[in-house]
């Protein structure tokens, strides 16, 4: 449906009488409409501003695949680090590498792997503490 906004309110059909009446006591203004002042401007929803909108809305299964390639990554990590500390390297490195894989906790919806998330989570706040502590940063 378009919609345009110049046209005034009037008969489709030929032209009137100049003060005739319509049915039921209704009667067109001879004058013609009044004009409607200006309103503030307000904010119009553009088809840029839905699109951004949809887009933020991301299907679960993207997000369940996210969190578990970062719990896979995070047990890659934590790994890394009892490969070092084993061998008797300086784990300092890996302190950032466990910060980084920490911060990217999101919940799933699903009870199940957001348990097992949390759980890898624990973890690797214990072993950055570990860290600390060993670095003398606590």
């Amino acid at each position: 449906m378009k919609i345009e906004g110049s046209r005034g309110v009037g008969s489709t059909s030929g032209s009137k009488r100049a003060g005739g009446s319509a049915a039921g006591g209704f009667s067109v203004p001879v004058d013609g409409p009044a004009k409607a002042s200006s309103a503030a401007p307000s904010s119009n929803v553009t088809p840029l501003d839905a699109i951004l909108a949809l887009q933020s809305e991301e299907p679960s299964s993207q997000r369940r695949g996210r969190q578990s390639r970062r719990g896979r990554e995070a047990l890659d990590v934590l790994e890394k680090l009892e490969q070092a500390l084993v061998l008797g390297h300086a784990p300092g490195a890996l302190r950032a590498e466990l910060e980084r894989v920490q911060k990217g906790a999101e919940a799933t919806g699903e009870a199940g792997l957001d348990e097992v998330l949390l759980e890898i989570d624990v973890r690797l706040a214990v072993e950055a503490a570990k860290l600390d502590r060993m670095l003398g940063r606590a």
